[in-house]
């Protein structure tokens, strides 16, 4: 029981640190062209706590040569390309690079770069910030099994996943009709 409780304690100073962790706003990227090493360390230090694998040069060459970041001008990155970055870089452990391509030109159809940017940094900062395992409708206690708590949070990210692409594909859709 004492193991039990060590974890839930560890699990819940865990969680409200990680609650606390924001991604910038647009206005908090530099205003300023960067070069790739630039890009690749900036971007690895926003997202150092909320991705597993480290960005690298040749993963942003990817994502340029498959269109889901505008070219650099004269091996210059912009502003616009941190945000690409930012958002790619979280999406694509649920979703396929198409989908992400497809949301992000569908995001930026309405509105500038910079607003679709906030618009998802905020929602994600808000939800972050705002989660906990107490006011959570979605977990029903930590003192269940750490398996049971685990699979249910799996549960919601596949249900979740699926309802999002289903989205981004209906939205794709509608726009070529």
């Amino acid at each position: 029981m004492k193991e039990v409780f060590s974890m839930h304690n560890e699990f819940e100073k865990w969680l409200k640190a990680f609650s606390e962790e924001r991604l910038p706003l647009w206005n908090e990227f530099p205003d300023f062209d960067l070069y790739m090493d630039q890009l690749v360390n900036l971007g690895n230090r926003y997202l150092e706590n909320f991705i597993d694998v480290k960005i690298t040069a040749s993963m942003i060459n990817s994502y340029v040569k498959k269109g889901l970041m505008e070219r650099p001008s004269k091996k210059k990155y912009t502003t616009t390309n941190v945000a690409e970055l930012v958002v790619i870089s979280l999406l694509k452990s649920i979703y396929p690079l198409e989908t992400i391509r497809s949301g992000i030109k569908q995001s930026t159809k309405d509105m500038s770069i910079a607003d679709s940017y906030n618009y998802f940094a905020n929602l994600f900062n808000r939800t972050l910030s705002s989660f906990s395992l107490t006011n959570s409708p979605q977990v029903d206690s930590f003192n269940e099994n750490m398996i049971q708590l685990t699979e249910q949070f799996a549960i919601h990210a596949v249900i979740y996943k699926m309802i999002g692409e289903k989205l981004v594909n209906l939205q794709r859709i509608s726009k070529t009709n």
